[in-house]
């Protein structure tokens, strides 16, 4: 329903405005964070569960200066590891300088991390089929990391609200979905979305000032849609594959839209 919605959306933007303006470089963009080494505060964890088994339930709720970490299906004893099936794992923080990590195996999994208030980092890892990661931040110079592989039909959704807030995905499979929302008056935001695989759905919506989205998509079928609605927005979109649409619409002053495509429809 989600993706038959934003490729509706998307149609109705193509056909009433189709403005794709001079090229530019996403690391020039001021909201530009370098976070390709970044893999977290380095906390050690101070609440952790770690669950091997099918339809498990894990939740962890931390107030003030926390690391939680929730593993399921993954190694925890040596030689101890497998697939999940069907499990659920939640982490909500308040607080700042705190660290969620959800790392899953199997299929049809489910991750969800909320925080708020300033400094936190999200970090979601999920390996298997029909995944699907939530993460919603209300903070100030956050991070979120999520990374999808070796399946397919998995789903990543990232929304926040606050400034000097930063998002990095990455998916590698079939049939993926990732969905970057920032809210009005989140400035200095970055967004960034990597997919490698076939018949994938990428789709970034900014409000704000200062708002950067850059994405990368590689394989076949590939959409890509990047809306802005302010001032000194930047949005890149790279795509490498046959039959892929690109989409950026921008509202406001000095915005830069960029679209470069290679291959084409067969």
């Amino acid at each position: 329903m989600r993706k038959a919605l934003i490729l509706g959306l998307a149609l109705v933007f193509v056909m009433g405005m189709t403005a794709m303006v001079g090229a530019n470089n996403h690391l020039d963009g001021p909201w530009y964070v370098d976070t390709s080494e970044y893999t977290g505060l380095g906390l050690e964890e101070n609440a952790e569960i770690l669950q091997l088994g099918n339809e498990d339930l894990a939740e962890i709720n931390q107030e003030g200066n926390h690391h939680a970490f929730i593993g399921q299906g993954y190694e925890f004893t040596l030689g101890a590891f497998g697939d999940s099936f069907q499990s659920e794992a939640f982490i909500d923080q308040m607080g700042y300088d705190n660290e969620a990590v959800i790392g899953q195996r199997g299929e049809m999994n489910e991750a969800d991390i909320n925080q708020s208030g300033m400094e936190n980092y999200a970090g979601v890892g999920q390996d298997g089929d029909l995944m699907t990661a939530d993460i919603n931040q209300h903070a100030y110079d956050s991070f979120v990391r999520a990374s999808q592989f070796g399946g397919e039909d998995s789903e990543v959704i990232v929304n926040q609200f606050g400034h000097l807030n930063r998002v990095r995905t990455r998916q590698e499979g079939d049939n993926h979905f990732a969905e970057v929302y920032q809210a009005e008056e989140s400035d200095w935001n970055y967004a960034n979305i990597e997919q490698a695989g076939n018949d994938q759905d990428a789709f970034i919506n900014q409000a704000g000032m200062n708002n950067g989205a850059y994405i990368n998509q590689q394989g076949a079928w590939n959409r890509a849609g990047v809306d802005q609605d302010g001032d000194y927005n930047e949005a890149t979109i790279n795509q490498d594959a046959y039959g892929l649409s690109g989409l950026i619409t921008q509202e406001g002053n000095s915005n830069v839209g960029t679209i470069n495509q290679t291959g084409g429809g067969e």
